[in-house]
């Protein structure tokens, strides 16, 4: 995958590059004083294939064997299926720039930023 921009509704752009098993996740704007993402980070996204359907057991439903599934790399969004993990999170030096002052915030917007990509492929 060539690199893509990534345009955000809140006008904030990010360069999203194929990496080793993911995705990397690199935010445009040089002011990350005042911004609610770090840097940047990188995510991994795997796609499940079900195999087979669940077998019941006695006739009753949901109490069947679990479904065989394979596991491959992502391709693109199936919308059911998919497994997203943070991998890493690349964060500057808290001497040169101050710490985020909400962690799950900047966790949350990660992840919308993420997810924003994710359903525009």
């Amino acid at each position: 995958m060539a690199p893509s921009l990534v345009h955000l509704p809140n006008g904030q752009t990010l360069t999203v590059s194929s990496v080793f098993a993911g995705f990397s996740f690199k935010a445009n704007d040089l002011n990350v004083h005042n911004s609610a993402f770090p840097p940047g980070w990188t995510i991994i996204i795997e796609s499940q294939d079900d195999l087979d359907d669940e077998v019941a057991v006695d006739g009753q439903e949901g109490y069947g064997v679990p479904r065989k599934s394979h596991t491959r790399r992502f391709r693109n969004p199936t919308l059911h299926g998919d497994n997203l993990f943070i991998s890493s999170i690349s964060n500057p030096s808290n001497t040169d720039f101050k710490p985020a002052t909400s962690p799950t915030r900047q966790i949350a917007m990660m992840l919308w930023a993420t997810m924003w990509w994710y359903f525009h492929q």
